[in-house]
């Protein structure tokens, strides 16, 4: 089968297990019911459904990870059926611009494709569930694999994983859609130019096309990216210069952000940590954090995103076009509710920081934008995986001393920048 023949089969293969109705009312009583009383033996004992869902930011590397190990597991474990999930509500998919223009480029339709809030409120403990991009989740119960490059978190949830789960989480790779290009490759089926145009360009972008300042990525993740073009028939003459025009492409599409809001803008690249008590949103920015508060209207959107969050940390990244990869990093702290003492204390966590250590410093021209913290980052290689870590030791200690006083914390990463509306 083709790969967007398997795309277009999805939903009605889904429906198959799960109806409109139980995926609208999550009426999982009715199916523990019946499977007290017997029914629903057949093809659904022998057959169970996989649902391959990455993490809640839907990146490139997130949402080309879930299609494609999906199709890969469908046409080589035919027994069973897998089933792709991007991990947002059907509503955010256009704030994805770049995995919007790379599906176009693959004539990879909206129509075909699945959404979190497809799924039922509760999943029946009968299907099963891979993770790919990610480790830590509410499905946690129904996870059998996962497929990760993060390093590993110290989170209750790993706790419910069940003991059969397994786990390949290796952090020194550069992206996740290398670990699946290693699977893709390990056997001579399934072979699909849209797969390796998909995983090609998700390795590429991830390691900011192999930059050396950002070292981004490892000997595994350009093995990847070679044997891909050697499969798309790319010459060695013109591996180089294809490339830069590809991530030139990705990095411009990401930063596309002419058609969103400044609230939009906040939601595009959006992530949740969760400590014992909080839920913190974490969203990405397509500039530095001190372009997007020169903005008109910033503290509006900001104020409209957070609601009634008490602490944001921002953390913004800059990819000039044409740069090689050149990236530029900084930084900011802001309390919504004057919270001056827990700013302070993010700020020094992060200043203290040893692993690695992020060379922080003021900026140039200091700023009172919101009463908040802004630092320029001058440790390029350091990222949200290094950072997150200290701010969520931050958090439990307050919480564990002021009994949780902050509501929420938002913490963003920028990317490259375009335009605003």
């Amino acid at each position: 089968m083709c790969f967007l023949r398997f795309l277009q089969q999805a939903r009605s293969t889904f429906g198959r297990y799960l109806s409109e109705k139980a995926a609208i009312s999550s009426a999982i009583g009715c199916t523990e019911q019946n499977q007290s009383k017997g029914e629903g033996k057949g093809m659904h004992e022998e057959r169970k459904l996989h649902i391959v869902i990455g993490n809640e930011s839907c990146d490139l590397d997130s949402a080309v990870s879930a299609l494609t190990l999906a199709f890969i597991y469908a046409q080589r474990q035919q027994e069973h059926d897998y089933v792709p999930v991007l991990n947002i509500p059907r509503i955010d998919y256009p704030l994805k611009t770049e995995v919007g223009h790379m599906f176009n480029k693959c004539e990879i339709d909206a129509e075909m494709l699945l959404f979190r809030d497809d799924l039922p409120q509760h999943l029946p403990s009968d299907v099963n569930v891979i993770l790919v991009d990610h480790h830590v989740s509410n499905l946690a119960a129904n996870v059998i694999e996962i497929l990760d490059h993060r390093p590993l978190e110290n989170n209750p949830a790993m706790q419910l994983l069940p003991s059969h789960c397994v786990r390949h989480i290796e952090p020194e790779l550069g992206s996740c859609a290398t670990l699946i290009t290693e699977l893709y490759l390990a056997k001579e089926q399934p072979r699909s130019c849209r797969v390796e145009q998909l995983l090609n360009a998700t390795i590429v972008l991830d390691t900011i096309n192999f930059s050396t300042a950002a070292k981004r990525f490892c000997v595994r993740d350009l093995t990847m990216v070679q044997q891909l073009e050697q499969l798309q028939q790319v010459s060695v003459d013109e591996h180089l210069s294809r490339r830069r025009m590809l991530f030139d492409e990705l990095v411009a599409a990401r930063a596309d952000i002419s058609r969103l809001t400044l609230t939009e803008v906040l939601r595009k690249d959006m992530k949740l940590l969760q400590t014992e008590h909080l839920k913190v949103p974490m969203a990405g920015l397509p500039m530095l954090v001190r372009d997007y508060i020169e903005q008109t209207d910033a503290e509006h959107a900001i104020r409209q995103f957070a609601g009634d969050s008490s602490l944001l940390v921002i953390l913004g990244m800059f990819v000039p076009p044409q740069s090689s990869g050149q990236v530029q990093r900084d930084v900011a702290i802001i309390s919504l509710t004057g919270q001056s003492q827990l700013v302070e204390r993010v700020r020094r966590a992060l200043m203290d920081c040893q692993t690695p250590q992020l060379d922080l410093k003021p900026h140039e021209v200091d700023t009172n934008f919101m009463g908040g913290c802004f630092l320029r980052q001058h440790n390029v290689q350091a990222t949200r995986k290094h950072i997150l870590p200290v701010v969520k030791r931050v958090l439990l200690d307050w919480e564990a001393t002021q009994h949780c006083d902050c509501d929420d914390v938002y913490f963003f990463k920028e990317k490259p920048k375009l335009g605003l509306s």
